[in-house]
């Protein structure tokens, strides 16, 4: 029984209470100091690994003096942040418009199917690959093409639906606002590829046209961009990664934002390469991207086709694309952002099978006879990208070449039914681009095989590969030249639907 002294004084029960108090306030202090110790903790592990669903919280400075020295700045790990999982990589494709002259819609619908395909068997989901990387797809489609975006949707595509983001009327300079539009193939309307940069849930983006392919894993591209330069394994990636111009792999910077290709084959004479905007292997990062809407609003585009045309007035322009997705780039990372990418050799990444010397196309080009038969890339030794061999070819962009799915099989002195899907002898080979379309329909042909195995349904094959025209190049898929010759993919929806969740399950 608890007593109280009458003096006030305190009695036994008081001083258990007492204790019993203390003991409660140090329990209470133990608790806080554990609390604030987790929440150390998890600061720490934020500040490792630099993606978070606040993109802008995360952006890494595109300037390498912001980039403390030997400062990892990007992930090891994959985005859930489980070490054990294989890291991640986007693959992103851009849908401006539903259909264009250069496709019909069941072509790209296959070309998006194939080139999805590309991505799985030459990732780590494909253990014969000897790829660690594993992948998502997504699709940056303009609001505009949404109606169609399904499509892509029912492939397993992650659709972002995003609008211009930048309006032809908040473009300050009068000449980019008032002739933008008239750009190939889209216009402004392209800018929307720039949200590739905006994909911050993945370390690596590489976002490519839909007229491409994958053959080959891009593992040394992937290794040079994450692991530490001066590491030994950073080093042996970065001596893998074939460049444009192997000489330059020492000022290889040490921070890899960007791998990117030229259009050497529309170079003027001494005026600047313009990026190849089907390709490009990026990190995310939101402060690149509030850089070129800048750019793009100020609109400093200087006409015509002097050394001092072209964004900036620094001889960006002159050749197709060069107002969009072909000028820009190019712009950005010489200009702006030097030394942050590394230019790959395109004959190897970026495979257009093009014509990169001095002949006769384009037309002005007949008054530089001095230079006829020399290379665009003003060095000596060029590789012919018409003659690269194939197995050098790690992906490929089908445009010289022509799109597989195009059933291009017609030589120029041929007499051909399709318009203009003959191969020109100017600026490709014919017997190059019939090997370049031949991969492609093996890819198709590889996917054909397994849904068959999967599902039973021989209609597959007897069906989609029922074409006689030159079947030893397009594998029974075209039955005559031209896009009208072309045979679809004859998998039905739950066909597919298994095929997305069988052939091309996400790793657990």
């Amino acid at each position: 029984m608890v007593t109280f002294n009458r003096r006030g004084g305190s009695s036994s029960g008081e001083r258990q209470l007492f204790s019993i108090q203390k003991i409660f306030i140090v329990f209470s202090v133990i608790l806080v100091s554990l609390f604030l110790c987790a929440l150390r903790l998890r600061s720490s592990l934020a500040e490792q690994y630099s993606v978070s669903s606040n993109p802008k919280d995360n952006s890494v400075s595109s300037n390498p003096k912001d980039i403390p020295k030997n400062k990892i700045v990007t992930p090891t790990r994959n985005s859930s942040g489980d070490s054990d999982k294989p890291i991640q990589v986007a693959y992103a494709i851009s849908l401006i418009k539903c259909s264009d002259k250069q496709s019909s819609t069941s072509g790209l619908i296959d070309a998006a199917t194939v080139l999805r395909h590309s991505v799985h068997q030459t990732s780590m989901r494909n253990p014969s690959s000897g790829s660690k990387y594993d992948y998502k797809m997504y699709a940056i489609v303009h609001k505009k093409a949404e109606s169609c975006s399904h499509l892509l949707g029912d492939l397993g595509y992650h659709i972002i639906v995003k609008d211009s983001p930048v309006q032809t009327s908040e473009i300050r300079g009068d000449y980019l606002r008032k002739h933008v539009h008239k750009e190939w193939c889209c216009g402004a309307d392209e800018f929307v590829k720039l949200f590739a940069y905006t994909i911050h849930d993945h370390p690596i983006v590489v976002h490519t046209d839909i007229d491409f392919m994958y053959v080959k894993p891009m593992d040394d591209l992937f290794d040079a961009m994450l692991l530490p330069h001066d590491s030994d394994e950073g080093k042996a990636a970065r001596d893998k990664v074939e460049m444009e111009y192997p000489d330059k792999k020492q000022s290889m910077p040490e921070d890899i934002q960007a791998y990117l290709t030229r259009d050497y084959h529309q170079v003027i004479p001494g005026r600047k390469a313009a990026f190849q905007a089907g390709f490009i292997v990026l990190k995310p990062n939101q402060k690149v991207f509030d850089e070129y809407l800048e750019i793009i609003r100020e609109g400093n585009y200087v006409e015509g086709f002097s050394r001092e045309n072209g964004w900036g007035g620094k001889g960006y322009g002159g050749v197709v694309g060069s107002m969009a997705m072909q000028g820009l780039p190019a712009y950005y990372y010489d200009e702006v952002a030097p030394n942050t990418s590394v230019e790959l050799n395109g004959c190897r990444y970026n495979h257009m099978g093009a014509n990169i010397f001095y002949d006769n196309v384009p037309n002005f080009i007949r008054k530089y006879k001095d230079l006829h038969g020399k290379c665009r890339r003003n060095v000596e030794g060029c590789e012919d990208c018409r003659k690269t061999d194939m197995s050098l070819i790690k992906n490929i962009h089908f445009t010289n070449c022509r799109k597989p799915w195009n059933c291009a099989g017609c030589k120029e002195d041929e007499q051909c039914t399709g318009k203009n899907d003959h191969i020109d002898p100017r600026t490709a080979d014919y017997d190059h681009c019939m090997q370049v379309a031949k991969t492609w329909h093996e890819m198709r042909n590889d996917l054909e095989q397994q849904i068959v195995a999967l599902t039973g349904n021989d209609k597959v094959l007897s069906e989609g590969q029922k074409g006689s025209y030159k079947k030893d190049v397009f594998m029974g898929h075209c039955d005559a030249d031209g896009q009208s010759g072309y045979v679809p993919i004859a998998a039905s929806k739950e066909n597919m639907a298994v095929t997305v969740t069988k052939i091309w399950k996400e790793t657990k």
